[in-house]
């Protein structure tokens, strides 16, 4: 499996994942970040060829800079009901099945960046819904700043929250800051989560989306942003520790009782 996440930034949306891939049990090196297109990235999780399917369909449909949101999400959601139709449903049909399975799974984080600046990250997959576990495609936007797919999902999620809290202590939210310093803070996360989760390792792909177009973030420069984003903490914590009473509310809002 993998480790998948997305961070909303103050000018753009950072995509970042581990690399570990597992083939008949031998681990392999795997690319789970993709450029759509140059204002389009695509965090994926689940087995690679469905991906790089899905990968080569999207960057056939998206071509062009999106415009507006409801472009993209009914663009999107047409692409997913497509495959849906013809890798689950009729697939299902051609086995002998009385009703779609899923063949077809891999589960993705989007993040698009629009012509005017802003941005947004949906989360996409392909699952059971209702009542009777109806089989369809799914996709929804993320109101947090931070989301995370794939088998280390729950461990990068805790770790995000302590951070999203750490911010919260001195009134600012990881959406207040540039994508290098969340850069920063992506680099941190996996590999905290690579210590915890077998299934994730390997290098970091990391890339940005901004209004002036994608970019893959080398290791090299994951490193200086990471530097970077620890030394803008400490400032921001210095500034928070002139007084004891700013201490204390800064240690109750990191450690809360319930």
């Amino acid at each position: 499996m993998t480790t998948v996440l997305s961070i909303k930034s103050k000018d753009g949306i950072v995509l970042a994942s581990d690399s570990q891939g597992t083939s008949l049990k031998i681990k392999t090196t795997i690319k789970k970040i993709f450029q759509i297109n140059n204002h389009i990235g695509l965090g994926a999780s689940g087995d690679s060829s469905q991906i790089e399917l899905f990968v080569d369909e999207l960057e056939q449909n998206f071509k062009n800079e999106i415009e507006l949101e409801s472009e993209f999400r009914t663009q999107m959601y047409g692409i997913m009901v497509n495959l849906h139709r013809v890798y689950n449903y009729n697939h299902s049909f051609l086995c002998g099945y009385t009703g779609a399975r899923l063949f077809f799974t891999p589960f993705s984080i989007a993040g698009v960046v629009l012509r005017n600046g802003d941005s947004c990250v949906y989360r996409m997959g392909f699952g059971t819904t209702g009542k009777n576990n109806e089989v369809s495609p799914y996709m929804y936007k993320i109101n947090q700043d931070y989301v995370s797919i794939g088998s280390g999902s729950s461990y990068a999620r805790l770790v995000l929250a302590q951070q999203d809290r750490l911010y919260s202590a001195i009134n600012m939210k990881l959406s207040d800051f540039h994508v290098e310093h969340n850069v920063g803070i992506a680099v941190y996360v996996i590999n905290e989560v690579k210590k915890l989760d077998l299934e994730t390792g390997g290098k970091l792909q990391i890339a940005i989306i901004k209004q002036d177009g994608y970019y893959e973030i080398s290791s090299d420069k994951q490193a200086e942003c990471y530097r970077s984003m620890t030394a803008g903490l400490y400032s921001l914590l210095n500034e928070n520790f002139s007084n004891k009473d700013k201490a204390m509310k800064f240690f109750e809002c990191l450690f809360p009782y319930e």
